[in-house]
């Protein structure tokens, strides 16, 4: 009997170690699973900063472009306005008055300064067609001035590498 009971122990005991090998397969099988999905998750976070991350940038080159095309179009419709006080300086007789156009054109010159608005050069440099636009050309004696801009009619403006009017010039030929 005392056989059989430890028999019957030790076939409990088998039951029990085979129950519990087969629990601890079914936990390392959801642990596996667990451990993959955590992967999962965790690639997708990394993504999704990733994607947040060109999404931000994209969308600040696209305010710095928004904000530079807003300056060019207010500057585009100055700069004929700023022509005409060019022009009136020219026509006032009275040196006070046209000192004080003058400041204010300095001012206005100062301003689109501050906002990155350059002249482009253009007289006596080297005719460039992406910077000037020649309406006239005119025969010189000197070979060297061949192709030079010898008159500004309008001056142009730019804005670092974007130009937002060309120069009107005179070129020699």
């Amino acid at each position: 009997m005392a056989d059989e009971k430890e028999e019957l122990s030790m076939q409990d005991i088998q039951v029990q170690v085979n129950g519990l090998a087969q629990q601890l397969q079914i936990a390392q099988t959801v642990a596996t699973k667990e451990k993959s999905r955590s992967e999962e998750l965790s690639n997708l976070v990394v993504r999704m900063q990733a994607d947040f991350d060109n999404y931000r940038k994209r969308n600040n080159e696209q305010m710095k472009h928004n904000k530079e095309d807003g300056i060019v179009d207010v500057v585009e419709k100055l700069l004929p306005v700023l022509d005409n006080m060019k022009r009136a300086i020219l026509m006032i007789q009275d040196e006070k008055v046209a000192e004080g156009v003058k400041m204010i054109y300095r001012q206005i010159v100062e301003v689109m300064g501050a906002f990155g608005i350059t002249e482009i050069p253009a007289l006596g440099e080297q005719f460039d067609p992406n910077l000037h636009n020649a309406v006239q050309q005119v025969k010189v004696k000197d070979s060297s001035k061949v192709n030079m801009v010898v008159e500004v009619l309008q001056k142009g403006y730019r804005m670092g590498d974007r130009v937002i009017r060309h120069s009107v010039v005179t070129v020699a030929k």
